[in-house]
């Protein structure tokens, strides 16, 4: 991060650079720009926000009955496994 001196530094190289009438101008456009800058984030963070609440709302169109067979896949038993894995050595 920029420290005290550091600051004060680039100050005056700007003052000896444009001089005390542009500096007031270079201020406020560099001002106006940072503002545009975050305008334009929060309106693609708002973008983004709304995109990923359509994705979820797409992503949950299952109903509780193929979620609970999901589970009932994902839930077999050692014993069920097991007997999956000898049937796959004998194919």
């Amino acid at each position: 991060m920029i420290g005290t001196t550091e600051l004060i530094a680039i100050l005056i190289a700007a003052l000896f650079l444009f001089g005390p009438q542009k500096l007031p101008e270079l201020a406020r456009s560099l001002g106006g720009a940072v503002g545009e800058f975050k305008k334009a984030q929060r309106a693609a963070e708002m973008e983004l926000t709304q995109f990923d609440a359509y994705t979820r709302k797409a992503e949950n169109k299952f109903t509780p009955k193929d979620k609970d067979e999901g589970k009932e896949k994902l839930e077999a038993s050692p014993q069920e496994k097991e007997g999956n894995k000898e049937e796959n050595k004998e194919n």
